[in-house]
């Protein structure tokens, strides 16, 4: 009985596999899971690298945004912030001002803040009541991101020998020689085939 107790005791403080709980929130959505994400420092690094994977999953995006708000007093990696959804920005962006009083706006905000220790609203808060540091954030999460932008070249009339020069430098030549090949093996063959036999 004793050893059993040890034992359950042990698998409590034991910590949480990473692996498994991505797994977990990726498919079930567990709290605990979540939780597991937020206490280890390199889940957030694991987690950009499970969106690269599962780009639109909006529970890895949530727990990324959970493990980046309880360490908002430190600069927020742009990497990080880039792969989060524009409701966890939202989200990372209240439990800021949360974080110095502000009662969020928002009610599934405030469920989620009033899991946190430091959630205790403040019924005269201000933007005032932010750290510089907090504004820098809030700026960095609210930034567009003008990196994956892409632009459409001017419209440009091209000469037959333009043309010809795209072609054969974008790649074609490369497709066409053994299309060529296998064409020229067919019809060398057919004529082999049916060429009159002596």
């Amino acid at each position: 009985m004793i050893l059993l107790l040890f034992a359950t005791i042990s698998l409590a403080e034991a910590p949480c596999d990473i692996r498994i709980a991505m797994d977990e929130v990726r498919e079930h959505g567990r709290r605990d899971a979540y939780d597991c994400l937020m206490a280890q420092d390199e889940a957030g690094s694991k987690l950009v690298v499970e969106l690269l994977e599962y780009p639109a999953d909006p529970r890895l995006s949530r727990a990324l945004a959970l493990w980046m708000l309880p360490r908002a007093d430190k600069p927020f990696d742009p990497v990080h912030v880039a792969k989060l959804s524009a409701d966890d920005k939202r989200l990372l962006v209240d439990g800021i001002r949360a974080r110095r009083g502000r009662k969020s706006p928002v009610p599934q905000h405030e469920g989620v803040f009033r899991q946190f220790d430091w959630y205790k609203p403040v019924a005269t808060f201000t933007d005032g009541r932010l750290q510089p540091g907090d504004k820098a954030q809030i700026d960095l999460v609210n930034a567009r991101d003008t990196r994956g932008t892409v632009t459409e070249p001017p419209l440009v009339e091209l000469s037959w020998l333009d043309h010809i020069k795209a072609w054969f430098t974008g790649g074609a030549l490369e497709t066409l020689v053994p299309v060529a090949l296998v064409v020229a093996g067919v019809l060398g063959a057919a004529f082999w085939l049916r060429r009159p036999k002596v």
